[in-house]
């Protein structure tokens, strides 16, 4: 839970500061998180395939008044989640 809630908070930091703040972030970085919880809980470590889950998850959202979309999105929080694990493996 701990992890998902990491990625919630960093994913809608980093999408408000990419693009700009919207109520999108909050939806995008909500499902993002669940989704990832959902991969942990189910054993799935695969980036891989975790980039897809959050991917098919994703896509349910609307995006008409967002800068975001589906894979975008869920590239950037696979993103956050490797450079987490590089700066865990560095220390």
């Amino acid at each position: 839970m701990q992890e998902s809630e990491w990625l919630r908070e960093i994913l809608h930091k980093w999408l408000d500061d990419e693009y700009c703040p919207e109520p999108t972030n909050i939806d995008i970085s909500r499902v993002a998180a669940k989704s990832y919880y959902d991969s942990l809980i189910s054993k799935k470590t695969d980036l891989g395939e975790i980039l897809l889950r959050m991917v098919a998850e994703l896509e349910k959202l609307t995006y008409r008044e967002s800068f975001h979309g589906s894979f975008s999105s869920a590239n950037a929080a696979v993103r956050l989640i490797t450079e987490k694990i590089s700066s865990i493996a560095d220390k």
